[in-house]
């Protein structure tokens, strides 16, 4: 596993695809950038980090240290996960003759293209950029994985492509314990306006005027300008809104699991900003379907189609502040359709999407790579 972006501990790559590959008996390492360069073992899988470089604008020194791990070691598969890391992983197939597997995340041109490094100006052309050369590079993967419909459709002329959803395993969520709901609406994840916190909240005097004991609950942090911070602040003061809203801040998963499971509502509000949101599919629609709670998400591709073919929760316009509102009253006020909303989403999960079904599909594109 090579990446120069993400950490050597992150989710998908570290506790889902090498923990799943060990047990079939595979070798894995992960080659990720860290603070500092050193090499562990950890549940069985080896850990080689190399040095982050010190700004963005010298991430391709990060590339460069990353490529010298890939060539030092001896390995059948390299298995890459997003642009830069496949440049690398071209280069060593060419020298080493390996196979390569090419892990997209996301839509890593419109992506990229939003980085604060480039200006405005130039997205357009950093987006074509950033398209050519991945589907250039793409060629040389011997397949290639995503985690969606509209990135599986990118991909699936240029070689063969599998979808791994990016989807939670279903054993972190029992629910051994029944929920005790609270009339909570949760929000998980880091928030900003680009992911609606500020529709959101526009939203809540309305619903606070008819129940009173609401709660909006944001299980992360805010992840946006001191200004937009500012503005939460002021705007849940202006109206009265201290009591029926929370910030968590940092917890860890299995708390975050816990906040869930005594929700009543679960929100994706992603915002049609750039094109990787239009196209999102976030881990935690997953969580809130595993735990069994109705869903207020975006009316965007992915989301719907799983929404929808789920019949897990409500579909919204997220620049909407009325049909937010009204989405979220709905479900407060139709506890038993709510109900049979979470427990569709349970049944989903259990049946399709959760990591154990996608752990099978790893499992076959590594038999076919032999």
């Amino acid at each position: 596993m090579l990446t120069t972006v993400h950490p050597p501990f992150d989710t998908r790559i570290f506790h889902k695809e090498s923990k799943s590959l060990l047990k079939p008996g595979h070798s894995v390492t992960i080659i990720a950038p860290s603070e500092s360069a050193n090499e562990e073992y950890v549940d069985g899988v080896k850990i080689i980090k190399v040095k982050k470089a010190s700004s963005k604008i010298l991430h391709p020194l990060t590339m460069v240290r990353v490529f010298i791990a890939g060539l030092r070691g001896d390995f059948d598969v390299y298995h890459c996960h997003e642009p830069g890391s496949l440049l690398v992983c071209t280069l060593l197939k060419l020298m080493k003759r390996n196979k390569l597997v090419y892990d997209a995340h996301e839509h890593y041109p419109s992506l990229m293209s939003e980085d604060s490094i480039f200006p405005k100006i130039s997205k357009r052309s950093i987006s074509f950029f950033v398209d050519t050369c991945e589907k250039f590079l793409c060629a040389s993967a011997d397949c290639i994985i995503t985690v969606n419909h509209s990135l599986e459709e990118r991909f699936r002329n240029i070689k063969e492509t599998t979808i791994l959803f990016n989807v939670p395993k279903l054993d972190i969520f029992t629910l051994s314990n029944p929920a005790i709901r609270s009339r909570r609406i949760v929000y998980a994840g880091n928030v900003s306006r680009k992911r609606g916190l500020d529709k959101l909240l526009l939203s809540m005097p309305q619903i606070v005027n008819k129940f009173h004991d609401v709660e909006l609950l944001v299980v992360g942090k805010i992840s946006d300008s001191k200004e937009f911070e500012k503005w939460v602040h002021s705007y849940t003061e202006d109206h009265s809104l201290i009591q029926n809203f929370r910030v968590t801040g940092w917890v860890p998963h299995t708390k975050v699991v816990e906040y869930i499971e005594k929700s009543d509502i679960g929100i994706i509000l992603f915002q049609p900003t750039y094109y990787n949101n239009i196209i999102g599919l976030p881990n935690k629609l997953f969580e809130y379907m595993a735990c069994g709670i109705p869903v207020v998400g975006s009316n965007f591709p992915e989301i719907r189609k799983v929404v929808e073919g789920s019949e897990c929760g409500l579909l919204v316009d997220p620049t909407n502040v009325q049909e937010i509102k009204d989405a979220i009253l709905w479900l407060l006020e139709h506890p038993d359709e709510a109900k049979q909303m979470g427990k569709n989403g349970r049944s989903a999960t259990e049946e399709l999407y959760n990591w154990e079904k996608m752990e099978l599909r790893l499992f076959k594109i590594y038999e076919d790579l032999a």
